[in-house]
């Protein structure tokens, strides 16, 4: 009875680890009707995970690359047209394509939805908004973690406390205050799409 347990638990935790494996890099639906070929294309192709050498060439000249970001609490972040900012665990959603450009040195990013154009943006309050106009508010620092993945702090909002981009268990924004680095809602890997890719060996 014991040795059947054990098979069983060992047989339960692999198929865990085969279906989050399928869902992040094989079971692409293209369900999304309102995307264009250019954003499916890059959906499907927003499938590789960005493991970090520590090379911060991209962090100058205001470079831009086409990421999705992927929650280590297993959404993808999404910005819509009204300026919410929510996870989704539809790698198809078209508001989960993102560009994020490089606004200054030492990695200060702005992040903009592909199809939304609009940017994240944190207030004083540390409430996440999607807004039309880039501003002060819509710096970020990102930051490289030890466990391979990325943490995006406000520049502006960080005299007295760090506040961070966090997408909790539920999918939604916590507030800035609660937020810390080591903090597994604050922990994003950036996923490449191969259109970013094909675009810098032109």
């Amino acid at each position: 009875m014991h040795r059947w347990m054990l098979t069983w638990n060992l047989h339960r935790a692999l198929s865990g680890l085969y279906l989050h494996a399928v869902f992040l890099f094989g079971s692409v639906h293209l369900a999304c009707g309102d995307c264009t070929p250019e954003q499916l294309a890059a959906i499907v192709n927003c499938s590789k995970h960005e493991r970090h050498t520590r090379n911060y060439d991209y962090m100058e000249g205001g470079d831009v690359r086409l990421r999705q970001l992927y929650s280590r609490t297993q959404w993808f972040l999404t910005i819509d047209d009204s300026g919410n900012i929510r996870g989704t665990q539809d790698p198809t959603n078209c508001y989960s394509i993102l560009e994020i450009r490089t606004v200054s040195e030492k990695g200060v990013l702005a992040i903009k939805g592909i199809k939304s154009q609009r940017y994240i943006s944190m207030n004083k309050k540390g409430q996440l908004q999607g807004k039309r106009i880039y501003n002060d508010n819509c710096n970020f620092k990102e930051f490289f973690l030890e466990n391979y993945f990325n943490a995006y702090a406000s520049v502006k909002w960080n005299t007295t406390k760090e506040m961070f981009i966090t997408l909790s268990q539920k999918g939604r924004p916590l507030r800035g205050k609660k937020t810390r680095r080591e903090q597994v809602a604050s922990h994003f890997i950036p996923m490449k799409c191969k259109e970013d890719e094909d675009r810098q060996v032109e």
